[in-house]
Parts: C-alpha cells; sequence; structure tokens
C-alpha cells in the first residue's frame, strides 16, 4: 500500500512516546496515542491514555467517532486497517487514489499558513463600520469569506515535491488550506464585529 513520507513522519514523531495506534481522518487530521478498540459499520472505537482507568461497573468506556470520517487505522505492530469504504455515503474515489487526497490535506494542516487573512478581514470589518450604516456591517464578514472561498489556492511545488504529489495530492492540499482561510476569516470577521459594536458604544 502506498505510505507517504510527511505522514510517516508525523506519526513517527507524534507516537515516539507511546507505541500506540494511529486514527487517519479523511480530513486529513491525526489522531495518534489511542488504543483502537474495535471498527464495525458505523464507528471507530478507541480509548486515550485518560481512558484507559476502569469506571466503577468495572468497565472501560471507549470514545467514538464515526467510521464515515475516519480514512484508516495504523496499528502499533504495523499493521493497517482501511475505515473507508466506497459506497452510498458519496465516495466514489477508490482507496488507494483517495490516500493521495487525504494525504494533501494532511500536509495543508500542518505547512499551510494564513497569518493574513483572519487579521485582513477583521481590518475590513473594522473599517467598515465607520463607513456603512451598522446593520450592514454583519455581511461583511460574510462577504469577504465568500470571496476567499471562490479561489482555488496556490499549491507551493517548488517546496512540495515527490512522486507522491499528483492531482489529487494537490487537490486535498488546496481543500484543505480554502478551509483554513475561510474558518480564519470568519473567526477573525465576528472578533471585528465584536470590537466595532463595542469602540461604537464607548467612543
Amino acid at each position: 500500500m502506498l505510505r507517504f513520507p510527511f505522514i510517516v513522519i508525523m506519526i513517527s514523531l507524534a507516537t515516539g512516546l507511546f507505541a500506540q495506534d494511529t486514527i487517519v481522518k479523511l480530513s486529513g487530521r491525526i489522531k495518534t496515542d489511542v488504543e483502537v478498540m474495535k471498527i464495525d459499520s458505523d464507528y471507530v472505537y478507541y480509548l486515550t491514555e485518560k481512558d484507559r482507568e476502569v469506571n466503577s461497573q468495572g468497565r472501560l468506556k471507549p470514545k467514538t467517532m464515526e467510521r464515515v470520517d475516519v480514512f484508516e487505522v495504523l496499528y502499533e505492530n504495523g499493521t493497517s486497517e482501511l475505515a473507508y469504504r466506497v459506497d452510498g455515503e458519496g465516495f466514489i474515489v477508490e482507496p488507494d487514489s483517495m490516500r493521495y487526497y487525504v494525504a494533501g490535506c494532511t500536509e495543508a494542516y500542518a505547512s499551510a499558513h494564513n497569518r493574513f487573512v483572519g487579521p485582513l478581514t477583521m481590518v475590513i470589518t473594522m473599517g467598515a463600520s465607520y463607513v456603512i450604516k451598522p446593520y450592514y456591517i454583519v455581511a461583511v464578514p460574510a462577504l469577504t469569506s465568500a470571496i476567499i472561498a471562490a479561489f482555488k489556492p496556490k499549491f507551493p511545488h517548488d517546496e512540495i515535491q515527490g512522486d507522491y504529489v499528483n492531482r489529487l495530492y494537490i487537490l486535498g492540499y488546496q481543500d484543505t488550506k480554502k478551509i483554513k482561510k475561510v474558518k480564519s476569516s470568519v473567526f477573525f470577521g465576528m472578533a471585528g464585529l465584536g470590537a466595532s459594536f463595542l469602540l461604537h458604544m464607548y467612543l
């Protein structure tokens, strides 16, 4: 099965102290330091370090994660179990191809930073409060986020290179980077709204 250098490095660093299982989500997020109990048709059952104590009924109470959100489980013994299914959930990409997309998402979470998008949205929102009527200001963060979502982020070909960088890998990277930008824009936009109202109230 295909493996990507970045994911392997991330998992190795994260699990250096605890040789445990790893859950790779479809979003590209990686959850380490867990013990996966089982995978059924609907959920992935797992324990974290804090969940290993037996409760008053003498049982372990595992956490659950919807299987539809999980791509793969990597076990401590070096084996893996694919949770991703090509089925009626709308997933039509074959697992080996989807692996590239997920790896691109993981890369974006780790290396795609949006230091200017959020603060810029906040500045625009606060500036707009001095130009347009107050009840129109609430639309500014939404409009800014919509504009950001309309553009596809560039992929850093000069920084990320390798045989694994294909169309799906790039798409996963771009989709995740866009999501991060939109979330940052919304968060800072809401902060800008709050700051604007406070300024108008006390100044």
